[in-house]
């Protein structure tokens, strides 16, 4: 009986020394390093992130992608998207956190910022961390579950390592939902993956991202991503009713005819990997 309480002891010694070895070694990112890395993401994401996800940000191969788009609707009831420059979408986001409204109820446009962003290790390496990431700048009139997808060419996820995150502003502080690799709101393919979230009831900020490793199978290898909003209510079903294809929205998500005129078909992003 010594002999195992002595041999616990010395377990319990050597766990502690190797958590403590393992804390040690996270280190907080420079003032610089957050700096760059502000210029992609909001505040509020990057407080929620681990700083291991941020070393990995700032010391990777980082490329990335943003296109901010204006969409409207017209009288009709279809969508036109429009891509606005980074001066007009900053005025359009600095309006919205003055509280001056940018839309009505029956002749809406909305403001949407979307950046597919590529880490790897190194240039050469053929495993890469893609995220698809996607900011508001204005509060949408409808919040129901919007999906936000990946597409991959030449080459494919690594299963086990899809996640999601919806970022939001409510009752005076920011929160946040995740989303893991099985859960109920996933939908998986071969060729890629989405996520439908369901925008908070009575915030008034959201982000949504989703993230994978990519495993490149060809070197013309590419991700495209999109993030398509439900502009009236859908049940999580509606917004699983798709697969994932170059011929769907924003070259992504191709929904079934019963449900595609439920999302206001913004047009996506791409990067080559």
């Amino acid at each position: 009986m010594i002999v195992v309480l002595k041999i616990m002891k010395v377990l319990t010694a050597f766990i502690i020394i190797v958590t403590l070895c393992y804390v040690n070694n996270v280190k907080a990112i420079s003032d610089e390093d957050y700096d760059s890395l502000r210029e992609i993401f909001s505040e509020a994401r990057l407080n929620i992130m681990t700083e291991e996800q941020k070393d990995m940000l700032v010391n990777g191969n980082l490329t990335t992608n943003t296109k901010t788009y204006a969409t409207t609707q017209t009288l009709n009831g279809t969508y036109v998207h429009t891509e606005v420059d980074e001066e007009t979408a900053e005025l359009i986001k600095d309006s919205f956190n003055s509280g001056i409204i940018t839309y009505d109820a029956t002749h809406q446009t909305t403001y949407k910022r979307i950046t597919i962003i590529d880490t790897s290790a190194n240039s050469s390496s053929d495993v890469h961390r893609v995220m698809v990431y996607t900011q508001w700048l204005v509060t949408p009139a409808t919040t129901s579950f919007d999906v936000t997808a990946m597409r991959i060419d030449g080459g494919y996820i690594i299963d086990g390592t899809q996640d999601g995150t919806q970022t939001y502003w409510k009752d005076g502080s920011y929160d946040y939902v995740d989303y893991s690799w099985n859960g109920t709101n996933i939908r998986k393919f071969d060729n890629g993956f989405g996520i439908s979230m369901n925008l908070v009831n009575g915030a008034s900020y959201f982000e949504t991202d989703i993230s994978a490793d990519v495993k490149i199978t060809s070197s013309n290898a590419e991700a495209f991503g999109t993030y398509q909003h439900a502009v009236t209510n859908v049940s999580l079903d509606q917004s699983q009713s798709y697969t994932i294809s170059h011929n769907g929205l924003g070259g992504v998500v191709n929904f079934v005819s019963s449900v595609h005129n439920l999302y206001d078909g913004m047009t996506g992003v791409s990067i080559s990997l």
